[in-house]
């Protein structure tokens, strides 16, 4: 995953640790919306890095390119943007869509999804939303109590101080894009032949992406 950063901890981890322990959505999770691009091609994910990169926003939002390798979730290449409402999400979709027309030109159209994707597989009423934030599933206070004993037991999980991202690709990004290569030839994408000489070769990361094709159908 390709991040950049605001000085929000966003602590995912401790949020879906919260939810595959107990079977509970973490409260913070209901304000969160997600602004999401499903690019075709190896060389549109990266070209949506240097989107990202250069996207200029009023609260300089989180934002992530990846490629997906959680077994139960579908898809391939993503980039996601983290918003607080509904309404925000909606907003830098519109503006974002404008961008990418532009930029990339293949008729990619992002879309706003809410909270994790792990969520609806308990809770299917969750992924619903709007663009005016009515008759969204609200959070259960009953979890409040399962919330506390977990933060008491899991003091590991505390929100941390976080740095935000500089501009402008870094080693890490160069290294994490490499790994990319090796899972676009997994998944058969065919452009990632042109790539050869820029790949490393992550075994790992090569066969989880040949056995995603089991599951879920090719680009």
């Amino acid at each position: 995953q390709i991040f950049r950063r605001n000085l929000i901890d966003l602590n995912c981890e401790r949020h879906l640790t919260l939810f595959e322990k107990h079977n509970v959505i973490p409260k913070r999770c209901f304000g969160c919306f997600k602004v999401q691009v499903e690019p075709k091609s190896i060389f549109d994910l990266m070209k949506l890095v240097l989107v990202f990169d250069k996207l200029v926003l009023p609260n300089n939002n989180i934002r992530k390119c990846m490629v997906e390798i959680r077994p139960k979730i579908p898809g391939f290449y993503k980039g996601l943007i983290y918003c607080s409402s509904p309404e925000e999400a909606y907003q830098i979709a519109d503006q974002l869509n404008l961008i990418i027309e532009k930029t990339i030109g293949t008729g990619l159209q992002s879309s706003v999804k809410r909270g994790c994707s792990e969520y609806p597989t308990s809770f299917p009423e969750f992924k619903r939303v709007n663009k005016s934030g009515t008759k969204l599933m609200q959070y259960n206070e009953d979890w409040v109590s399962v919330e506390e004993d977990f933060d008491t037991i899991h003091p590991q999980y505390a929100s941390k101080t976080v740095r935000s991202s500089l501009s402008g690709l870094t080693l890490s990004d160069v290294l994490i894009m490499r790994n990319w290569i090796d899972y676009a030839r997994g998944i058969g994408d065919l452009s990632a032949q042109s790539l050869d000489a820029f790949a490393g070769f992550s075994t790992n990361l090569y066969l989880t992406a040949q056995s995603r094709l089991k599951t879920f159908p090719g680009l």
